[in-house]
């Protein structure tokens, strides 16, 4: 892929999604947190101010690989499911978790900007 063809997809992936299609976090069923991610950088922060219960919960049920599949990042979803197949305690889980949104946001920005 040239890297003409990459910054539109890191663009899209980069992007803000409505209300509607924003992530929400809850606690566990009918117990939301309050948090919520419009796009990928809010998404990071949010995971940062959540519990580490409420991340394994999510991780469990595969919404984090869902969420970031809907932006358009199979990478990333690969990349998060992989963590959560790993039966890690979940505050090791949120620590790694965050560490490749971290990775993966910074790269996508370089990509989106031509660099």
């Amino acid at each position: 892929m040239t890297l003409s063809a990459k910054q539109p997809l890191s663009s899209n992936v980069l992007r803000t999604v409505s209300e509607e299609n924003s992530f929400r976090f809850y606690n566990d069923l009918d117990s939301p947190s309050g948090l919520a991610a419009r796009n990928l950088q809010e998404f990071v922060s949010q995971i940062a101010n959540a519990t580490s219960e409420s991340v394994e919960f999510h991780s469990k049920r595969h919404d984090f690989q869902n969420w970031v599949q809907m932006l358009g990042d199979p990478t990333l979803a690969k990349q998060i499911d992989t963590l959560s197949s790993q039966e890690l305690a979940p505050d090791e889980l949120k620590s790694k978790i965050l560490r490749i949104l971290r990775m993966r946001v910074g790269k996508l920005r370089k990509l989106a900007n031509g660099s």
